[in-house]
């Protein structure tokens, strides 16, 4: 124990049977950029995750390389989680103003481990009912293997004696990460390393002062971030051609497709700027290509241009777009949903668009391979609009089913069909909206596209009766399209008065929220929001009908969403705004607050 520090109180969990009844655990490793908190996290969340837990990772860092703080929760249940929990159990700290800044979220019963280097006092109430333990993992490191760098692989080994974890899968995942970059004596000094930080814990915490957890099967699921999955489904819907400049924090999309995409013909091309990128996307798809872009922040500005010529030139497009903290360069490593009205009223004139929002890293996967069906089908740019926190971070999913994907690509004709085809009209109005789609070079489907109002050729015409025409045409492709979109999803009590709307990674806290109020004797229902352009008007409409008391949930200060609903339903009821626009995600309490709050 520290000296001068309170003597805690024994865990909730008094005996071995009680406390292997845990269900849900969070960990927060925090320190300084540069201490390597990425890497033990993520290590960590792959041992639980083989040890059959739900997980849901968060990390906290600056923008800079080194020196700031930094953190990375990760939080393990039995049970299907989407997000993260109120507080956190365990925290790591690899030096002491970690323990400052995050007490105040340690569970009263939970275990901090620290560095010990620097140590200072925290307040004494603070302390209270918390087990802390030195554990002097630098000079350890130092002692017993020459560097370091191994403290975070120490701690791996603490935290799997305290969690009761196989030590196997860490020397497996450790082997898995270093074999093949840095060969066996790293994998060994590794291995090595954790077999200390295992022994020294058992050394130094009581037996209760563990939390032994269950183990399961580990089937039929995967860690995966959202952008992961948005690489993955671009690959199975047939994407073939990925332009990108790099930007915080949707990078990550063209650097998993890099090392995938080229093995299936594919080609991932880095741009000088966000307009070349998606005029390059443009270009490919023009020829034939699936193509796909991302972005994010001050880049979606840069590519507007381009977005307005896909809706002239009616040429599909995917864009991955992952929120990040502006404006201008902001905060470009903390999450918001602050560019939801750029993407969907944004732009010079008006042309039909789509804009999905995943809420899951299931739906990142699901929706991207819809967006290209979408894509071809009404020939207009598609957004998959996302945000960092759902982006950068990793959740377990079930594994992804290929065999449902279909690639679908509307009226594009193909060589035989355009034989006979005497006088091709690439931009032909018709009924629906959508004109016949031909390849450059194919005979009989040679044709003009250009960023100027057109004729039904692709010529130039400036006639007032053909520019209604070609407006009515283009803005009636969506009319009829909501038979193929996402339509909202409805979760919680089939009756409440209680009712919250909101998209994307809000969603795991909203979820944990309707639990927390139902345990409250208040029942309430979330609709999530997963195509939010065309607005699905008429499924609002009738979930604002049906509560008394609705709440919109959204990372942002304007309150986007709850605009664009009093935008498109009217008359509408009155919106109540749970807003956060701080740099960290919401946690569950903070959105079942405010609803009790508004029914004293």
């Amino acid at each position: 124990m520290l000296s001068n520090w309170p003597t805690p109180e024994a865990l909730e969990w008094t005996s071995q049977d009680e406390r292997s009844m845990i269900k849900d655990l969070a960990v927060m490793i925090a320190g300084k950029a540069g201490d390597g908190v990425l890497f033990t996290g993520n290590v960590l969340a792959k041992v639980l995750k083989r040890h059959g837990w739900e997980i849901v990772t968060s990390r906290d860092f600056p923008s800079n390389i080194r020196g700031e703080s930094t953190c990375y929760t990760v939080r393990a249940s039995l049970d299907k989680i989407y997000g993260l929990s109120d507080q956190v159990n365990i925290l790591l700290a690899f030096d002491c103003e970690a323990i400052l800044a995050h007490l105040p979220e340690i569970a009263a019963n939970g275990i901090v481990f620290c560095d010990g280097q620097g140590m200072t006092t925290p307040p004494p109430e603070q302390t209270l009912g918390r087990t802390f333990h030195r554990f002097s993992l630098r000079a350890l490191a130092r002692e017993q293997f020459g560097q370091e760098i191994f403290k975070n692989v120490i701690a791996l080994g603490a935290l799997s004696y305290v969690l009761d974890l196989d030590a196997s899968l860490l020397d497996g995942i450790i082997s898995e990460m270093f074999l093949k970059r840095k060969g066996e004596e790293v994998v060994r000094k590794n291995v090595q390393a954790a077999r200390f930080g295992y022994d020294k814990a058992r050394e130094i915490t009581a037996e209760t002062e563990r939390y032994p957890l269950a183990k399961k099967a580990d089937d039929d699921q995967v860690l995966i971030s959202g952008n992961e999955a948005i690489g993955l489904g671009a690959l199975a819907a047939g994407c073939r051609y990925f332009a990108a400049y790099p930007i915080c924090p949707a990078t990550e999309i063209w650097q998993w497709l890099v090392h995938y995409l080229p093995g299936f013909g594919g080609a991932v091309v880095q741009t000088e700027d966000e307009l070349a990128a998606l005029n390059m996307t443009l270009g490919a798809s023009f020829a034939g290509a699936r193509a796909m872009t991302s972005t994010s922040g001050p880049g979606a500005s840069l590519m507007m241009e381009a977005f307005s010529l896909a809706g002239m030139a009616e040429i599909p497009a995917v864009i991955a777009h992952v929120q990040r903290m502006g404006p201008a360069t902001g905060m470009p490593t903390k999450s918001q949903q602050g560019d939801v009205l750029q993407w969907i009223f944004g732009s010079h004139g008006e042309f039909p668009r789509i804009v999905l929002a995943p809420g899951t890293v299931g739906e990142c996967f699901e929706l991207t391979v819809r967006a290209f069906n979408l894509a071809d089908k009404y020939q207009c740019p598609v957004i998959i609009l996302t945000e960092l926190d759902m982006g950068q971070n990793f959740r377990t999913t079930r594994a992804f089913d290929f065999s449902g994907v279909r690639i679908e690509r509307g009226k594009l004709l193909s060589p035989g069909e355009l034989l006979g085809t005497a006088d091709f009209k690439r931009y032909e109005i018709t009924a629906d909206g959508i004109s016949p789609r031909s390849l450059p070079s194919w005979k009989n489907g040679v044709h003009l596209a250009e960023s100027l109002e057109h004729d039904e050729k692709g010529y130039r015409d400036e006639d007032p009766l053909n520019r209604r025409r070609m407006m009515e045409k283009r803005m009636r492709k969506l009319d009829q399209a909501s038979p193929d979109f996402c339509a909202p999803q409805v979760w919680g009590c089939q009756k409440a008065e209680v009712g919250f709307i909101g998209f994307g990674s809000t969603l795991g806290a909203i979820l944990e929220a309707v639990e927390q109020l139902r345990a409250k004797s208040v029942p309430s229902r979330f609709l999530q929001l997963r195509t939010l352009w065309p607005f699905p008007a008429a499924e609002v409409r009738a979930f604002l009908a049906e509560s008394r008391d609705i709440f919109v949930v959204e990372h942002n200060f304007s309150g986007e969403l709850a605009t664009l609903i009093k935008s498109q339903v009217s008359p509408c009821a009155e919106l109540n705004n749970i807003l956060n626009y701080s740099t960290l995600p919401f946690t569950p309490r903070e959105i079942v607050e405010p609803v009790l709050r508004s029914r004293r």
